[in-house]
Order: structure tokens, then sequence, then C-alpha cells
């Protein structure tokens, strides 16, 4: 219709309207040709494309009893188009502040409910979509029914920013209908998930096509359309763009309800009572800040008593709500968070069987990490408090399926002078790692640079190399360490032993890392042997035993790397060189209780003597 220029209205008929129009382009000509255009409301998108497919053969008539079709076009009228996306970026943007997702937005799901009045529907479940076999086959028979998803989505990988792109893939949908059929506008949606310059291409023929609003819309779109999902816009975000803006006011929902403080007499006389009443109104009054702000802070202090307050863990869950609906108030973060990591670390020092930790602490403390990434005291409270309650399984398969490490790495990387966040991410890197089944290792393998960056830089620090050495040892049972990484793993893990050697965890996880590298990498087996500048050699060894030899557990994980040395023909002469062999016969005397210890030690022996005994062999004369 944008080229079109009505000059009449004609009578209403039983199927639509019709009108007399003026080609825009013509209208300068001597008598410009005048066209009858019928427009026919549909119920929905699909009804639109059925009907415009149906009479796609009148364009082929050609009688001179009867009237030429000179185009038929879908176009959806802006007034109603903005109407209901107002509606629809209002619930998407609730949905993301509750910290739901609704995985499967497209135009089926939103459901009209009266004329002026749309619905969310079939909101997902993570769990349900995660049914590989299920996808593949809806994708395979009818891609259309998929085509609105995220490219992120396609791989199981569900976020808030993969709503974004659905909704984005509506709006261009919306703009593009005029132009496109069916078919086109599917292709459409699925190249633009391969490169920017395809989404680029459909955004120029909106503007060719004098779609209305078309520069307005085109920039929402270049915002929500990214392939990469960190660089999407938010729900919040996107409501600050005018064709958002215009869309808002269509649906008759205020741009923004600015509430004016209420007097502080009123905030102090609601919070006089006890905590059961102050947390009832900090229920009751989400929407108020200064009440959230007042309240937390009068909670504060009653925690900061420092003892074991039975009502403490009643708290829990309105301060993670809290968190939840104020993702844009810096003040109530702080003091949230504040608040919740006291609840936590007294929960650990009194209740340590009873940690809270249901899913949406977890939810809420990511939010808050996604939210003010460069936020580093907030940041270091929050990685903290995931530490925390990763100790519990469920939190724990829930972390994992909220893709953590890629937001562990950005804290390692750009926090790694920050000794609470080193530890608390290194400490949650090793929790959601080590008994992980982790396809995605793209992640790890990032990490296990970030981690030698930080050895590098502080190796010194005995904290810091204690929680490097138990992520590394985890990154290499999960295969994450290669090429020539190998070497420089190991040479740290050498280096950290020597230096800390009267930490046992530290000297513990390091054997473990140590015995993993050189059970699957001979570069890193012949590097732990090499006595020169950069390693003391087998003599480490020695000297571990020395200062360990009373920890039955230090002394099995440092024999569980000889039992993988031994393999090594190469490697027996400075073996035997160190007198290895009588070291391991004092061991399987020394720890006779010890089962694993012991089963070890002799595998040892028995390599050390079969390669002895093959030696002489080879002696011998014929």
């Amino acid at each position: 219709m944008e080229k079109y220029q009505v000059i009449q209205t004609l009578k209403h008929g039983a199927l639509g309207l019709n009108v007399v129009a003026l080609e825009i382009n013509k209208l300068r000509t001597a008598k410009p040709k005048k066209f009858l255009i019928k427009k026919v409301e549909c119920i929905d998108e699909q009804h639109a494309n059925d009907a415009l497919e149906e009479m796609m053969p009148l364009l082929k008539l050609q009688h001179l009893h009867i009237s030429t079709y000179k185009e038929l076009f879908i176009t959806w009228n802006s007034k109603v188009m903005e109407k209901f996306l107002g509606q629809v970026l209002v619930a998407v943007e609730y949905l993301h502040q509750m910290n739901v997702v609704h995985r499967n937005i497209k135009p089926s799901n939103i459901i009209m409910i009266e004329e002026n009045y749309c619905m969310l529907e079939d909101l997902s479940a993570e769990t349900l979509m995660l049914d590989e076999a299920k996808w593949k086959i809806r994708v395979v028979e009818d891609p259309y029914l998929k085509s609105w998803m995220a490219p992120e989505a396609l791989e199981f990988v569900f976020s808030p920013k993969s709503d974004i792109w659905s909704l984005g893939c509506i709006i261009l949908d919306m703009a593009s209908c005029s132009y496109m059929n069916k078919a086109e506008a599917l292709a459409t949606r699925e190249a633009i998930r391969e490169h920017p310059r395809k989404l680029l291409k459909a955004l120029e023929k909106i503007r060719k096509h004098d779609i209305a609003k078309a520069n307005d819309i085109i920039d929402v779109l270049i915002t929500m359309l990214h392939i990469n999902p960190e660089n999407r816009i938010s729900a919040k975000d996107l409501m600050n763009f005018p064709f958002a803006r215009d869309c808002l006011l269509a649906s008759g929902i205020p741009m923004s309800i600015i509430q004016q403080p209420w007097p502080t007499s009123i905030t102090e006389t609601l919070l006089q009572g006890g905590l059961p009443s102050v947390l009832e109104v900090m229920n009751c009054f989400l929407d108020r800040p200064e009440v959230q702000i007042k309240a937390l802070e009068q909670l504060l202090a009653l925690v900061d008593q420092d003892e074991d307050l039975p009502w403490i863990l009643n708290m829990v869950e309105s301060v993670s709500a809290i968190i939840l609906s104020h993702q844009n108030n810096f003040q109530i973060q702080m003091c949230a968070c504040k608040l919740l990591s006291k609840i936590l670390n007294q929960a650990l020092l009194y209740h340590p069987d009873n940690v809270p930790s249901e899913k949406y602490i977890v939810d809420a403390l990511l939010s808050t990490l996604r939210n003010y990434p460069t936020e580093e005291e907030l940041l270091s409270m929050v990685c903290q408090m995931l530490m925390i309650v990763s100790s519990n399984e469920a939190s724990l398969e829930h972390l994992q399926k909220l893709c953590t490490f890629t937001d562990i790495n950005e804290c390692l990387n750009n926090f790694p002078h920050n000794k609470k966040i080193c530890l608390s991410c290194l400490g949650l890197l090793w929790s959601i790692t080590v008994n992980a089944v982790l396809p995605n290792k793209i992640p790890l393998k990032e990490a296990v640079q970030l981690i030698l960056k930080i050895l590098d830089t502080y190796l010194s620090d005995g904290d810091r190399a204690e929680s490097a050495c138990s992520a590394l040892w985890v990154l290499s049972l999960q295969g994450c360490i290669e090429g020539r990484e190998f070497e420089h793993v190991t040479l740290l893990l050498l280096k950290c032993i020597q230096v800390h050697m009267q930490r046992p965890v530290l000297v513990n996880n390091a054997y473990l890392g140590l015995a993993s590298l050189a059970r699957t990498s001979e570069l890193a087996t012949f590097r732990i042997v090499v006595t020169d500048e950069d390693s003391p050699g087998i003599s480490l060894i020695k000297e571990t035993y020395q200062a360990h030899k009373d920890d039955p557990e230090v002394v099995e994980n440092m024999c569980m790397l000889l039992s993988e040395l031994v393999l090594y023909d190469e490697i027996m002469p400075e073996l035997f060189s160190n007198n290895i062999d009588k070291m391991l016969l004092e061991i399987q005397a020394r720890f006779t209780s010890s089962e694993e210890l012991i089963k070890l030690a002799t595998k040892a022996i028995k390599k050390m003597n079969e390669s002895l005994s093959k030696v002489k062999s080879d002696k011998t004369p014929e």
C-alpha cells in the first residue's frame, strides 16, 4: 500500500473494503491511472498467506470481460501491528525481569483474545526443549516451525537473548510481508542466521519498499538480530528506541510509570514491625525501590550481629526476588547481594549441611553477574556466593545448563588482580567441571589460557596457585589441554609443587594434574623427568615424599604419577638413578593398610623390575 494514495473510500462490502487509489510515482502524469483496491481483513498471518496463495492464479487472467488483477499483496495495518507488538514487548520484558525465558516465541504462540488484546502462550520448560531427537524430526518435517528460533537455540542453548531474536524475526516478517511470500520470508529468516550481510540485505529491502517507519524498524532489527547473542539488546533497553515507544503508545501502555518516592515517614512506619512484617512489606511493594532499600538496610543491621539466627534462612527467597525485580537499580543490587552473602556465609558457618541452594538463587546471581560485568565489588560477592551454592547437586546442574563457563572466563579475564574473584571463579570452575559430561569444551579450552596467565603472574601466591592447580587438573581430565599447552601446564604444576611444597592440598591437586597429563601426553611425561633450569626433574618427587611421607593421600597421588611414568622404557634409567625403586619399596612397607596406595606402588615396582630384567637379558651374551 505504500506506493498507492487512496483518493476515495467506497461502501464496505461483505468481504472487505474497496478504495480508489492512484500510484504515487505517477501522480504527476497528465491522467494518472486509477485502481480499485479491495482490502480484506484476515484472521491471522496463516489465513492471509493461504488466501494469497489461493488467489495468485488470478494474476494470469486476461479476458475482455473480466477485471484484470495488477497485483496481490499482504500488508499490516501499522497501528494494529504496533498495538500488538507493544503488548508482546511488555510481556517479554516482564518474563525476562522474572528470569523466565519463553524459548518458543513465534506468531502462532501470540493469541488474539479480543480485537485489541493479545497474549503470549506456550511457555516451554528447558528440559522439554532439550529432546534432540524430537527436535531434529520436527525441523526436518517442517522447518517453518523453528525458523523463528535464534541460531544458538537450534543448538539447545536458550537465554533471554534467544527470545529477542524470535521477536525480531516477527517484526521483520511484519515489515516485509507486503512484498514477500511465505517461502521467501522463511528463506530470509534462515539466511540471517548465517551471516550479518544477509540481514543487511533484508533490511535494505524494507527501506527500498518505503515501508512506514522503515528507518525506526531497521534500527531495532539491527540490535535484535545479532548472530552472537551477547551482542543482542535486552528487552528493557529495547524500549528506549522510537519504534518500541510508538508500539507501547499504540498499545495503550505507558512508556514509563514515574513514581514519586514516598515520604520517609511512610516507609519507616511500614517497616516498624518485626521480621515477618518487614518481609511482607518487601514482597508487597516490590515496585518501590525506596522501600526495598530501607528494608534491606534494616535486615542487614540484624544479620550483622553475626549470630546463629534461626529465622535467617526465611529471607532467601524474598531477597532473591528483589535482586531479579530490580536489575536496573545498582543500589538495590549492592544491598541485596550484601544481605544474601551474609545469609549464605552464616548458613555455611552454622548449618553447612543446610546451605540454601535453590535454583532461583542461581538465577538471581547470574542475572546480576551478567548485568553488571564491570562492577568489581558486586561481582566479588556474586562469584563467592555462586561458589557456595555450587556445593549443592541441583544448583550445580543448573549452573552447568546456564552456560556459566563463559561468565567465569569473563571474570577471570577482567579481574585477574582481584584475589577474591579469582579464587571464587577457579573454585566454581572446578565444581561444575569435575564430574560433568560437557559436549562443548571451547569455553574450557579458553579457561586454560586464562589460568596459565594467572599462574605466570601470581605463582608465588599460594591461594591462587592452589586453586589454579585444582582447575588445571579437572581441565586435563576433560581433555581441554592440548598442543603446546602440555609443556607449559606441566612446568607450572611442577613449579607450584616446588614453591608451595608445604601446602598438601596444592601438592595433591598438582600431582593429580601431572598424572592426567602423563596419561595423555608423551611430551608432558618427558618434561616431568627432565632436569634443567626450569625443572628439578625426578628429584622433586623424592623431595615431595620426604616432606609428606606421613600423608597417605599425597603419597598415593605421587604414586599415581609414578605408575604412569614407569610405562615409558626410555625414562627407566632416570628413575633407577634417583633410587625411585627403593623409595617405592619403602612406601610399600610403610602403608600396608592403604589398599589403593599399595596397589599403585606395587604396579610401579613390578614394571621397574620387569624393565631391569629386560636390560639384564639384553646384556646376556648369546
